[in-house]
């Protein structure tokens, strides 16, 4: 058993992130002899989560986002898409797979398709927390950001079903009371990328990707809740969501002339449906919450299918998860807060493959080029985890607060555990002003294809991170508001791919590489008055890796140092409100293209020779989205018409930069293709009705 203890003295002082609360003594009271008549108000409990946060609100109709929330959060300080405008996000300086995503306190399969929005329709969503680095102990199973996404509660109305249509998706929502103290939802979406692709179109103008089945995604979500006492709330979600497209690469497509066992048919289908119950107890000092979910997903690709080959080159997993969680939260007394979280994840991953063995990692710039042995196996292993979270909030006194945590986690794959701090320390200058400081420890089990046995290395650490934060944050007349928060992360135990790897020793990775992030996040907002609200977030930053064995620092290929976002909506009249969104960031790192050379494993093919790692950058990459939308009535219905231009002036952004495979004849040839993220000028109109 590997045991880590990660104790410091700094880790007593600062980190991570906790809620200011303010305490105020009870009014005195006279008592006469005079009956005083009072009117009581009476709600219930869920009421309160039934209506969507005005943080929410504000992002629900940004610019740029087609009224999803989550997307847009990527106008966030120290958020970017990794790798291109509708890719995974990578928040300061962290792997887009270091994120930990939750939905209603439980772990969710993912939370945003491959063509761009977030699952959740945008009726549903009643706040969501990004927490970028330094969160405490409710968390585990991440070391980068962690996206906690709080459904709203169904509201207790008669029945209303609300359909949306726009250009890029169409879906139906009903929401309506059971009884007196239960309500329900039930949402369901499709993509309309069918409507615009379909079966028999060229992707491209030399026609060498010919799709078979239009690019596809949908997602589903329902929840009941039933107001047991007025204490006690139960809580039954589904939640769901499928990615699917089948294309035919011929043997002109550019990955076919690099790799010719790929010509013929690939399909990709990813999906998960999961289910959970939760019951929430509210007793005055002591709250708690328990519940238990299922999660069942799975990822299927296949390159190269065709009559002789059937079945092509593979790789399907498949993970089936119980989650068993509870956490509690009990106030002593005016300075002393106890919150306890603890988990069980029972889960197994099912590895089904039949591919070349080529290892490869962020840092590699060479990934395919390198064919190892044909390989198949099917596989499922144990990746069970569990951890306990321990944490004291304490008011010191009118200036001081402090949060001291200590989490416990355990990994049974490879029998790890992990004992880690989180503390934070909250100053007061005034009612107004505060500094606040973070830090924390953090692990995470590495990826299933790294540790796999025959594919990787059953005997990796985990990796691990610690996140140190200090920021300063001040409220302003008329609802301005602005911080500043400078952090730096450090990461350890990433895998290396091994040169000289034998799968009989299953030592196909080490862990030989370090990663270093630091930057700058600065916030002005503003909320609604004067009929008007936006924000303007500037973030500097500098993500690196470390090849330990060759000691030589790599920039991330996420790295941008420069990000800057500017989100303005204005409130026209009752019905009318328009608003606009600029994105401009620093071009993320590539790898030069410096030669051509011989395909060893194939005749007369050809593949690059690379320059130093990730040392060049793409053009600046910006892009302008504009946005109005008009209440209405249609039929006597209450209804909404939103019109939006995305990518206003047509900003061509550089997403990639390879070898003309199609042009390249002969090691003479460095001919170089530049293809851009194919996010053109693109109106969209939707249109939304309720009744």
């Amino acid at each position: 058993m590997n045991i880590h203890y990660s104790l410091t003295p700094i880790s007593i002082l600062i980190s991570s992130l906790l809620t200011t609360n303010v305490y105020a003594n009870e009014p005195e009271t006279n008592n006469t002899d005079k009956e005083i008549e009072r009117i009581g108000v009476l709600h219930k409990r869920t009421s309160i989560m039934s209506e969507i946060t005005e943080s929410a609100e504000k992002l629900v109709v940004m610019p740029g986002a087609g009224g999803d929330p989550l997307q847009a959060a990527f106008a966030l300080p120290g958020v970017v898409a990794a790798g291109g405008s509708s890719d995974s996000p990578a928040v300061r300086g962290s792997s887009p797979d270091d994120n930990l995503f939750e939905v209603d306190f439980m772990p969710a399969g993912y939370i945003f398709h491959d063509f761009g929005q977030s699952i959740f329709n945008k009726h549903l969503i009643q706040d969501f927390q990004l927490l970028s680095a330094g969160y405490g102990t409710s968390y585990s199973g991440a070391t980068g950001a962690v996206f906690d996404v709080n459904l709203r509660t169904p509201k207790n109305q008669d029945l209303t079903t609300t359909i949306d249509f726009s250009l890029f998706n169409t879906g139906i929502f009903l929401e309506g009371a059971t009884s007196e103290n239960s309500a329900f939802y039930v949402s369901y979406r499709k993509s309309m990328l069918p409507v615009f692709f379909g079966k028999g179109d060229t992707l491209d103008d030399e026609e060498t990707i010919t799709i078979n089945k239009p690019f596809d995604d949908n997602d589903y979500q329902a929840k009941w809740v039933w107001d047991m006492t007025a204490d006690d709330v139960i809580s039954v979600s589904v939640t769901g969501a499928q990615d699917m497209a089948a294309i035919n690469l011929n043997a002109r497509a550019d990955i076919t002339l690099r790799s010719p066992e790929y010509t013929g048919d690939a399909d990709f289908d990813k999906k998960f449906d999961s289910q959970s119950i939760i019951w929430d107890h509210y007793a005055g000092d002591l709250q708690f919450k328990v519940g238990i979910g299922s999660l069942k997903s799975s990822e299927d690709l296949s390159l190269g299918k065709t009559a002789q080959t059937p079945k092509g080159v593979y790789i399907n997993e498949s993970d089936k998860q119980i989650t068993y969680k509870t956490r509690l939260s009990y106030r002593f007394n005016n300075k002393h807060k106890l919150l306890v979280d603890a988990a069980y994840y029972d889960k197994s991953t099912t590895y089904d493959y039949d591919f070349y063995l080529d290892p490869c990692t962020e840092i590699d710039t060479n990934c395919g080029d390198n064919k190892g042995e044909r390989i198949a196996d099917v596989i499922t292993v144990d990746t069970s985890n569990h951890f306990v979270g321990l944490s004291d909030l304490y008011t010191l006194n009118d200036y001081w607060q402090l949060e001291f945590g200590l989490q416990w986690q355990h990994h049974k794959y490879n029998d790890e555990d992990f004992i880690q701090p989180k503390v934070a320390v909250n100053y007061f200058i005034t009612d107004d002003s505060t500094i606040i400081a973070k830090y924390g420890q953090y692990n995470r089990q590495q990826d299933i294809d790294v540790i796999m046995p025959k594919i990787g290395n059953p005997l990796l650490d985990s990796q691990t991170a610690e996140h140190l934060t200090l920021g300063f944050e001040q409220h302003l007349d008329n609802d301005w508001l602005w911080s500043i928060e400078t952090y730096y992360k450090t990461m350890d135990d990433l895998p290396l791919a091994n040169e000289d790897s034998d799968t009989e020793l299953n030592n196909i990775y080490t862990n030989d590489v370090s990663g270093i992030a630091y930057g700058v996040d600065l916030l002005v907002n503003k909320n609604l008055t004067e009929n008007w609200y936006g924000w303007f977030s500037l973030s500097y930053s500098k993500s690196e890796r470390t090849n330990l064995l060759a000691q030589k620092d790599i920039n991330y290929y996420a790295d941008t140092p420069i990000v800057i976002n500017m989100v303005f909506n204005y409130k026209i009249d009752e019905n009318w409100n328009a608003g606009f969104n600029f994105t401009g960031r620093s071009g993320q790192p590539y790898t030069p293209i410096i030669g051509v050379k011989e395909n060893s494993n194939y005749e007369d093919r050809f593949l690059p020779v690379y320059g130093e790692a990730f040392s060049e950058r793409f053009d600046l990459s910006h892009r302008l989205d504009i946005r109005a939308e008009r209440k209405t009535t249609v039929w006597g219905l209450d209804a909404v018409w939103v019109f939006e231009i995305m990518n206003v002036y047509g900003q061509e952004n550089t997403a990639s930069i390879d070898l003309d495979y199609q042009k390249v004849n002969s090691t003479d040839d460095l001919i170089i293709s530049e293809d851009t993220d194919g996010f053109e000028m693109r109106p969209s109109i939707g249109f939304s009705i309720t009744f």
